[in-house]
């Protein structure tokens, strides 16, 4: 099957489109035929080799983790899908392969996709949305009547936030430049620049940081006792938090149904919309990918191969 594939890490501008082997699934897993795949910022740490402690890469390599598409082959003792289901999920880190014409994964990485949801936005979804359901609902816990502050806001993670926070909670959202943000939002923008924004810290009940460096130490000194952070850039310095009576931890995404059906149920009702990604084809890949690693564009990036169902 074609596939784009590196050959080592960033900067050398090793990808190419090539030839992957078109295996058959295993036991517990699934094939499935790629329809869109898109392009987070993890996908850039990876090829820069910012990622190895965490996850090394075997090369060649087929990049991203992300994608949309329908099931065309079952592994042994896969009973809870079916062929020609339309899906979205994620693979490793490690593993990758989303940006190519099919994908093998573990039938736990991947949910039935909603009726209407189209491929391109459904594969917006599984990691920025993934981990701000993760944070929101099994770190922070956030209760009714907290006051949720999420640090960087403006980008895709932050805003899936903003959308996923539950009723009755007050969401405060930070950005320097706050982009591609909600109208409608109930959320409460402040720039880290305001004369007051520390004291809006020090209200906060939970914080979700998705900028790090010198924003997150400004905020943790300013956090009350018995507050909670959740870290998905860099940890949080552990003197800091434990001289401030803090509950922080560093997320790195799980990949489960559980959080995929939540989040595609999320989407399909309304509830969380992603940023109208830029679209590029299967043979632009190798160009976009160099151009996405090299920091050279923003924004949300996804690759359709023309696969629909």
């Amino acid at each position: 099957m074609r596939a784009l594939l590196i050959d080592g890490y960033a900067p050398v501008p090793s990808a190419h489109l090539g030839t992957a082997a078109d295996v058959r699934p295993g036991p517990g897993e699934v094939r499935i035929r790629v329809e869109a795949a898109a392009l987070n910022p993890l996908d850039a740490k990876l090829a820069h080799g910012d990622m190895t402690g965490w996850f090394p890469l075997a090369f060649p390599y087929v990049p991203g983790t992300d994608f949309a598409g329908v099931v065309d082959a079952l592994g042994e003792a896969v009973t809870d899908l079916r062929l020609g289901d339309a899906v979205l999920g994620r693979s490793d880190p490690v593993a990758g392969g989303a940006l190519a014409e099919a994908i093998i994964v573990p039938a736990r990485c991947v949910t039935r996709r909603p009726e209407g949801l189209d491929g391109s936005i459904a594969a917006c979804l599984p990691t920025p949305a993934g981990i701000a359901y993760q944070a929101l609902f099994d770190h922070l816990r956030v209760p009714e009547g907290a006051v949720l502050l999420i640090l960087g806001a403006g980008g895709a993670v932050g805003r899936a936030a903003i959308q996923l926070a539950p009723a009755g909670v007050e969401v405060v959202a930070c950005a320097g430049q706050p982009r591609g943000t909600d109208p409608a939002s109930p959320a409460r923008w402040v720039r880290p620049d305001e004369p007051d924004f520390l004291r809006v810290a020090a209200k906060a009940d939970c914080v979700l940081d998705c900028a790090g460096g010198e924003i997150q130490h400004r905020v943790i000194a300013a956090m009350h006792p018995r507050a909670k952070l959740a870290a998905i850039v860099a940890p949080a310095d552990e003197a800091a938090v434990v001289a401030r009576g803090i509950d922080a931890a560093f997320l790195v995404l799980e990949t489960r149904r559980d959080t995929l059906a939540a989040i595609a149920d999320a989407a399909a009702r309304g509830v969380l919309h992603p940023e109208a990604p830029a679209v590029f084809g299967f043979e632009e890949s190798a160009a976009t990918y160099r151009d996405y690693v090299a920091g050279r564009t923003i924004g949300k990036l996804v690759m359709t191969t023309g696969g629909g169902r």
